[in-house]
Order: structure tokens, then sequence, then C-alpha cells
């Protein structure tokens, strides 16, 4: 999360020629990266319940889900969210600099012309 914000904020930074344009970079930083890093949380909190299920069903059914993981086969989904695929793609395939950018984008556009 530290090397997504500092590549998000260097995108934001980019985009101002004057220090009076500091404040308006910033919360668009911020507005944009709150996002991501609260959906990031959630993820980590979900895991923590995930491999933190006390023996019985639940349990069971995670081990299950994990089988051919452990075994080295291929597989197209995993209760171990860090290695199921679309997990890691959404976490580890996210370009912080094109969200930055994008949301510079829809920021600038709403944002009052100077005089």
């Amino acid at each position: 999360m530290a090397v997504e914000d500092g590549a998000a904020l260097a995108i934001a930074l980019d985009h101002i020629s004057v220090l009076d344009e500091m404040p308006f970079a910033l919360r668009v930083f911020e507005a944009e990266r709150i996002k991501r890093s609260g959906a990031m949380m959630d993820a980590s909190s979900m895991n923590g319940l995930i491999w933190h299920f006390p023996d019985g069903p639940e349990q069971r059914a995670r081990d299950e889900s994990m089988t051919a993981e452990v075994a080295g086969l291929p597989f197209t989904h995993s209760a171990n969210q860090w290695s199921d695929p679309v997990t890691c793609w959404w976490a580890f395939g996210y370009d912080a600099e094109e969200a930055m950018a994008q949301a510079w984008r829809r920021a600038s556009s709403n944002r009052p012309a100077k005089c």
C-alpha cells in the first residue's frame, strides 16, 4: 500500500505547478486512495477470519477448497485469498498511477476555472 500511495501521490503532485494547488492535489489523492485502502483493509480483515476458523465444518470446508492448490495442481479459485487468481489480480494487478490519473481527470473536469 505504501508503494501504491507513493506512486499515486507522485501522479497527483506532478499535475500542479504552484504551491497554492497543493490542497486540491492532496484532496484528490485522499479521495482516491481512501477507497483502495479501505478495500484492502476489508480484505485483510476477511483473511483474518478465514485463517482463524475453529476446528469444525467451516475450517474443513476452507481446507477442502484448497486441495488442488496444496497439491500443486492447477486451480481457478481458493479460500486462500492471497493465492486466489481473482484476488491476486485485484490486489497485485492494480495500477495506482492509472487510477490516480483517472481520478485527477474527473476532479479537474469538475474544478471551477481560475480567473
